[in-house]
This record gives C-alpha cells, structure tokens and sequence, in this order.
C-alpha cells in the first residue's frame, strides 16, 4: 500500500476499509459534510421535484433539482420510454429552471452524458468534460443563464 500520509493519527484512532459503505455511511457524511459548509460557507439549500405519473401513481418522468449558493443544479432529469418525444423533457427543464429563479437562482448548472444534445437546445452551454465517464463515452458538465 501506498503510504497515505496518516502517521500523525491521534493514538487510539484506526483507519478502516469498507468495499461497500452503506446508505448509513453514506449520509453520516453528508450530514457531517453539511455542518461543516454551516459552519464555513452557511448554504440555504432547497431541493425539489416535479413528478410525471400515471394513472396507478407509477413515476414515469420528472426532474429534480437543487437550489444552492444562488445556482440551481439539475440533479436529475428523466422521461420514461413511453411519454419521449412529446416535449415533456423541455417542459419539466423549464418548470425546474422557473423554480430557480423562484429561489433566488442566478443559473443552473448540471452534467450528463448522453443527454448534451438536448441541453444544447434548451440553452445550456458545455463549461467542462470528462472524456471516458463511463469508458467510451464523455460526461459534460453545463450551464445556463437563468433570465425572469
């Protein structure tokens, strides 16, 4: 192993390896991560969705955003194989992106890797790639200007 640099570790601390940390872990973090940013950089988040569903209630398309330091980031984006093509997609880019300004947003922001065609013509412009993320593909990282 590599030497990681932890030989000034406080006596009685260990470090562990976990292959697979659990969902537990994983929001300890976040909520550590968060109190941090509260006590450094103080973060008015706001997250929200909006959810295309059928008649049984079954979520079949919507975007989730996260309104933040002033940006909105595009968390997710999705339309199920049923509804494409019918112009959902720049309906619920637009309702998102009418929430940020609703927020306080300035602009939005988000990345993607098989949907940069559609930013493009939704108004996003590409600021970053990752070439082979995943392997064969490009991962883009975009954003947009929001105007009221």
């Amino acid at each position: 192993m590599v030497d990681a640099g932890l030989d000034n570790m406080p006596p009685g601390w260990r470090l562990d390896f976990d292959e697979a940390p659990s969902p537990e872990t994983r929001a300890a973090f976040g909520r550590e991560i968060n109190a941090f940013h509260a006590r450094t950089v103080p973060q008015d988040s706001q997250r929200f969705a909006f959810l295309l569903r059928d008649q049984a209630g079954t979520i079949d398309g919507g975007v989730i955003g996260v309104a933040s330091w002033t940006w909105l980031f595009i968390e997710a984006l999705w339309v199920g194989d049923a509804l494409r093509g019918r112009g959902l997609g720049r309906g619920l880019i637009g309702l998102a992106e009418t929430r940020g300004l609703q927020l306080g947003c300035h602009s939005a922001w988000l990345d993607t890797f098989q949907a940069s065609d559609f930013y493009l013509a939704v108004g996003y412009e590409p600021f970053g790639v990752l070439r082979d993320y995943p392997p064969g593909q490009s991962r883009h990282f975009m954003k947009k200007a929001l105007v009221a």
